[in-house]
């Protein structure tokens, strides 16, 4: 699509009315409505998809990027289970309902826990490490993106353990019982699955233990069939008994094991024993009077940080959230933030100046490099979804946590590990690169760099909220939007997270610097800001991938727990 028919196109999809969203007269000042001269603000029904409003409970909460998760996790906190209770029976449910973006052969996440009885906040990094064998001599970029060189050590199962453990109140096997379940009876595949499904068909077809069970017709499934995942759940009900220590050191090593070594991987059994989650104090900046906290590198909440500081010294009080000095001030914040992310921002255990980058005498010296009239530059094409997923829970006790965890492309690598059911990641995709004296550049044995940016809230010592997002680099760019959107906009949950969004993005998985990146607009903002946007320079596309965000709210004055979940999924959020 050309620019200007795009730009048109927007326009046009702005100004219709039947998405219950857009009521814009496209002759008025920046597409604002007509009849009134507030800033512009989306209806309350949500963002071209489900519609509905935040989810309100008193005893818990559970928001995540498929219904099935969330349901697992609220259904744990009515058991008696907390917070990382509920976050793990949640991500384990994922696993099996929403197979294609993360799971127990995932590459690792981020974890960020607000502790309501210690009032502090914890980090908990699950990322995988690079086998031994990895290294620019013995893989290609094609290998990167799927087959059996392309998984990493899966770091998500010792995290769910490791935080359960140390904060949970359930055993394994409690939390494991809805996924065991939902894989023995199946799952029914809904739209966003067949599509997601489809367009992974061509790499799914050549891994014959991964079509075996996941196109059970000879084709992929179409939505209203149902997949059911024996050989998953009976690998749930074996880590269950065992420990998730077993994928590391046990049975179900030395199954994966085998199987890659049989088809040429790189895995094995001394990469898998090696590997130890880390605990990690989390990073912090204020913004908007509010306090944030987030994962250190290789996390993207130092950048994320940055831009928001950025961001905090302008008048965004008086500023419209959907007006074009807004975005362009936004889309230039990011720019910066992300060519500072490609510089210095690592898995490896390297000196990074976290400090300076966050601080906001860096952000002054960084806005002042912004051109309120005109872009940096631009250049590039939109690109799909990625294989991430991200989810959160709050406890009536008043502890949340955010986590996102990740496959990182659809069906990660798209090969399930033989006969345990057992999808395994690509996580040198993102988490490495082979350019030479890069600081993300191959070396085995190495801790992946990862875009998730989990982020908790607070004010005055109170939770605000804990929220996260899949998207790959847009995961900071929305998460920074939602909590714009909560803090400054005042909207609930559900609205900051469906409401129209923005973003830099670059193919390939890496990340979007100025050099090299595509700026898009959702469809949503007011029509003359698509326009205005031109003027300054913007180069506007179609969309590409714009994320999932999932969320959850605690009421200051109440106490009561909200949730919100991204319509651009298959989420709900469910509270009681």
């Amino acid at each position: 699509m050309k620019r200007r028919d795009f730009l048109a196109a927007s326009a046009a999809s702005a100004a219709a009315a039947s998405t219950g969203l857009l009521a814009c007269d496209p002759s008025s000042p920046a597409g604002r409505p007509s009849e009134s001269s507030e800033p512009f603000r989306p209806a309350d029904n949500g963002h071209l998809g489900i519609a509905h409003g935040s989810v309100w409970g008193r005893r818990g909460v559970t928001a995540a990027a498929d219904y099935y998760a969330s349901l697992a996790g609220t259904t744990i906190m009515m058991q008696g289970g907390n917070a990382i209770d509920a976050l793990v029976a949640a991500a384990a449910t994922l696993n099996v309902s929403e197979p294609y973006m993360s799971g127990i052969g995932g590459f690792g996440g981020f974890m960020v826990i607000y502790l309501a009885e210690e009032n502090r906040v914890v980090g908990l990094d699950a990322m995988g490490k690079s086998p031994a064998a990895s290294s620019p001599g013995t893989m290609t970029l094609d290998d990167f993106d799927a087959g059996y060189k392309a998984p990493i050590v899966p770091g998500a199962l010792k995290g769910w353990a490791a935080a359960l453990e140390r904060y949970g109140t359930m055993s394994l096997g409690d939390v494991f019982e809805p996924a065991i379940q939902l894989a023995e009876d199946g799952f029914v595949i809904s739209k966003f699955d067949e599509l997601h499904t489809n367009g992974a068909a061509e790499k799914l077809t050549h891994f014959p233990s991964t079509t075996r069970v996941f196109f059970p017709h000879g084709r992929p499934p179409r939505m209203g069939e149902v997949i059911r995942q024996p050989e998953l759940a009976a690998s749930m009900r074996h880590l269950a008994r065992a420990g998730a220590d077993d994928l590391y050191r046990g049975d179900l090593a030395d199954r994966i094991v085998a199987f890659l070594a049989e088809n040429g991987g790189h895995l094995t059994r001394a990469d898998l024993e090696s590997y130890e989650i880390e605990w990690r104090d989390p990073i912090t900046t204020t913004f908007q009077g509010h306090n944030l906290y987030a994962m250190p590198p290789g996390s993207c909440g130092m950048s994320m940080f940055q831009a928001l500081n950025i961001m905090d010294g302008f008048d965004l009080a008086d500023m419209d959230l959907y007006g074009s000095e807004f975005a362009h001030l936004w889309i230039e914040a990011f720019k910066l933030a992300m060519a500072d992310d490609d510089r210095y921002n690592t898995g490896r255990d390297v000196e990074i100046p976290v400090d300076r980058i966050i601080s906001k005498a860096y952000a002054d010296e960084q806005r002042a490099k912004i051109d309120p009239a005109r872009v940096a530059s631009f250049s590039g094409e939109p690109f799909p979804f990625f294989g991430t997923t991200s989810l959160s829970t709050a406890d009536r006790w008043g502890n949340a946590v955010a986590f996102t965890q990740s496959l990182v492309s659809i069906y990660g690598s798209g090969v399930i590990a033989g006969d345990t059911g057992i999808f395994l990641n690509n996580g040198h995709t993102f988490g490495f690169v082979l350019e030479e004296g890069h600081v993300n550049h191959l070396e085995g044995g190495q801790r992946a760099k990862g875009v998730m940016t989990p982020c908790v809230v607070m004010k005055d010592g109170q939770l605000v909220a804990a929220v996260g997002a899949a998207g790959g680099y847009t995961i900071p760019q929305t998460v920074g939007q939602t909590i714009t959107k909560l803090v400054v906009g005042g909207m609930d949950m559900q609205l900051a997270i469906a409401s129209p969004r923005m973003a830099i993005n670059r193919g390939g998985g890496r990340t979007p610097i100025p050099e090299d990146s595509v700026t898009y607009l959702e469809a949503g903002f007011p029509p003359g800001v698509y326009a205005e946007l031109a003027d300054r320079g913007h180069h506007l596309v179609e969309p590409g991938n714009m994320g999932g965000v999932q969320g959850v709210y605690r009421d200051a004055e109440t106490g009561a727990l909200a949730g919100g979940s991204d319509p651009r999924r298959d989420g709900h959020a469910i509270a009681w």
